[in-house]
């Protein structure tokens, strides 16, 4: 199996998504995070923290994509949602972008507008960003994460998903640009803006972790 490795040098953004872009699929998952590469999925045989993903995630994932997907075509809003490959450029922390650059991706995201064009890999105005959590994020997902999601303006709803339980921690901006923070075991989800009602039931019904 082929094993990834992940440059010692710091990285803007754009040098991160040409870099990425070179790599193998089967060399994991990457994301930059304050110049630095950080694999957040590794190959089947990297550490136990870093392996591919369970099934139980694989589900959460296509089924989380399916309903914003069809929630969108209910509201007929000029929306898109997409799974995981799309980036998210978060705010620098100073003032040179090299060493303070973050680029994430989530596991689902929606945005509304017209469609990034073909040869783009990052999303700059996302709406919905949705991640799964795994053993070997969940404290990056929580902490680390979540401010920069909160600190990208256009972001108005960040779902944190655990497949294991199931359940959903939603995360929403107020009017007053803080926010607020429910925990979702049941049901559907009303995120508005942009107005989506989220069919959740299929995720909900997954069958929780022995």
């Amino acid at each position: 199996m082929l094993k990834p490795v992940t440059p010692r040098q710091l990285m803007s953004a754009e040098e991160f998504m040409v870099w990425a872009e070179a790599q193998p699929r089967e060399a994991g998952k990457f994301e930059l995070w304050d110049g630095e590469v950080i694999m957040t999925r590794g190959p089947s045989d990297g550490p136990s923290e870093l392996q591919s993903e369970r099934s139980q995630h694989w589900d959460a994932k296509g089924i989380i994509f399916a309903a914003f997907r069809d929630a969108i075509k209910q509201a007929k809003l000029p929306c898109h949602a997409v799974v995981d490959g799309a980036s998210v450029k978060l705010l620098s922390l100073g003032q040179t972008a090299k060493g303070k650059d973050r680029v994430v991706e989530p596991a689902v995201l929606v945005y509304c507008g017209p469609k990034v064009r073909r040869d783009e890999f990052a999303v700059p105005n996302p709406l919905i960003v949705v991640e799964v959590l795994s053993p070997g994020t969940a404290n990056f997902v929580a902490t680390g994460k979540m401010d920069g999601y909160f600190k990208h303006p256009s972001i108005q709803h960040y779902l944190v998903v655990n497949a294991d339980k199931p359940l959903v921690v939603h995360h929403q901006r107020s009017t007053d640009d803080a926010w607020s923070t429910r925990i979702v075991s049941s049901g559907r989800l009303l995120l508005d803006p942009p107005g989506l009602d989220v069919d959740l039931t299929e995720f909900f019904e997954l069958e929780p972790e022995a």
